[in-house]
This record gives structure tokens, C-alpha cells and sequence, in this order.
């Protein structure tokens, strides 16, 4: 990736005034994926003088600015108080160290990547978007719909009490995974499947279904089932679609087993 000129603002205001008076403003900070694409673009937006790297609570919920590091989401003690070991076995084989403490949570989240074990991750707990402007977003329709005119400030995620289970298939530990599946179960069992290619999406079918029985080994194979006949898998250089579908029946029981 190439850029003319490079900003970096002292306030979210500047910030988002470059990036809506340049049409070919992109945000960088902490975006390791860069040299995954080759678009050139007119102005990078640094936003390292924002203070937005950091891990902070309240009564209800942890917020998560969109500069903290994928190692310092995997390790940092609130997180682990509330997740337990979830986004650790979601992280921990993420390339490696060295790359988990520059990539960023907000960079990956701002990408929509498919392979993204972050985005699956956190989509199936109650989170939301805050951005630089003061709006919000629900989690899961950024990850559908995006949000290129505005800047992620911090990623809010509820501490309501939820089992969590994350699992994926990799041909090598720090390989990119073939497919990723979590589940989280609260009042109600939710499940996520990434790196389809595409990016993370809950099996909406699999959820009715697995919230409507009881919780027990035939019905959690029945529902790993309907989550790969409802998904839709693509081929990429690591496997085929046909490959993907089956290892969803295996990664989405695990997941829901997780949670039993």
C-alpha cells in the first residue's frame, strides 16, 4: 500500500475532517496487513496521538480502544477476569507474538477481514461500536454493513456472565485458520462461523434451532448440521468449499460443547 502524504491529527475532529475532505484518506495505524494490498491511496491518517490504545471498565461493560494490541486483548487481566481463556485460544495462534503486539483491535475489526479470528471472536457477545463523532453501532451490523466514513474509537463489549468457546482448524500453528466457529451461551446459545472465506456470520438457523431443544449430544449434532447446510463456504488457497463444509459440522460442535 502507498500514500502521498501522511496526517497525524491531535484530535478525533481533525481526524475525521481529513478523512472526509480526502477522498484517498486511509487510516494506518497499526494496520499490519498493509502489504496485503497493493492500492495506493492519497493520505494515511495516523491516530497514535489519540490515546485510544488501552483496556478500561465499568459496572457493565469493558471498553476496548481501537489501538490495544491483539497480544494485549489475549493477555490483559480484565479481559481474561471476564472471558476467562476465550480470546487467548482466539488470538494465541494469530501469526505470533511479535505481530500480536502491533496489530491492532480496531485495525482488524475496521477491515472486516475474513480470516479474522478477532471478528468471531466478539461476535457472538454483546458488543457495540463507538466511533470519533459520538455515534455507535451494534458489533455485527458494522461487520455486515461497514463504515468507511467514520473512525473507530473503541469496541464496548457488555460483562454480562456467558460461557465462550472459540475453536478453528489451521494447516500450522500461525497459519491463517481454514475456519474459525465460537459460541457463547447466556440466556440463549449463540453461534459464529469465520473464515468461510468470507467474514464471520452467526448460523442463524442453527441458533433456533439448538435454542428450541434440549441441550444434548444428538440435538448439538443436529445443530452443527444445519449451521453447515445454512452457511455458504467459498474455496481459497488453503481449502476447498466442500473441505470448509465439513469441518463446520466438526468446529461448530466443539464450539457449542464448549458451552454445554
Amino acid at each position: 500500500m502507498r500514500f502521498e502524504k501522511y496526517e497525524r491529527p491531535q484530535s478525533f475532529e481533525a481526524a475525521l475532517k481529513i478523512l472526509k475532505e480526502n477522498e484517498g484518506a486511509k487510516i494506518v495505524g497499526g494496520s499490519t496487513f498493509l502489504r496485503l494490498n497493493k492500492k495506493g491511496y492519497q493520505t494515511a491518517i495516523d491516530l497514535i496521538d489519540l490515546d485510544i490504545n488501552y483496556i478500561r471498565e465499568n459496572d457493565d461493560s469493558l471498553m476496548v480502544g481501537a489501538y490495544t494490541s491483539l497480544r494485549e486483548l489475549e493477555t490483559n487481566k480484565l479481559i481474561i477476569e471476564n472471558f476467562g481463556n476465550f480470546f487467548k485460544d482466539a488470538l494465541n495462534n494469530i501469526v505470533g507474538v511479535q505481530f500480536r503486539n502491533v496489530a491492532t483491535v480496531g485495525g482488524t475489526i475496521y477491515g472486516r477481514f475474513g480470516f479474522s479470528d478477532v471478528i468471531t471472536a466478539l461476535s457472538v457477545l454483546d458488543c457495540k461500536i463507538n466511533f470519533a463523532d459520538g455515534d455507535s453501532m451494534e458489533f455485527n451490523e458494522f461487520i455486515k454493513k461497514g463504515n468507511s466514513n467514520n473512525i473507530i474509537k473503541e469496541i464496548v463489549i457488555s460483562k454480562n456472565k456467558v460461557k465462550t468457546s472459540y475453536q478453528s482448524l489451521r494447516k500450522s500453528d500461525a497459519d491463517f485458520p481454514l475456519l474459525t466457529a465460537s459460541a457463547s451461551k447466556s440466556d440463549k446459545i449463540q453461534i459464529s462461523v469465520g473464515s468461510r472465506p468470507l467474514v464471520a456470520i452467526h448460523a442463524t438457523k442453527a441458533e433456533e434451532f439448538i435454542n428450541s431443544v434440549e441441550l444434548n449430544s444428538e440435538n448439538i449434532a443436529k445443530t452443527a448440521q444445519i449451521a453447515s447446510d445454512e452457511l455458504k463456504f467459498g474455496d481459497d488457497i488453503r481449502s476447498s468449499k466442500e473441505y470448509k463444509n465439513e469441518i463446520c459440522k466438526v468446529l461448530v460442535k466443539r464450539a457449542i460443547e464448549g458451552v454445554k
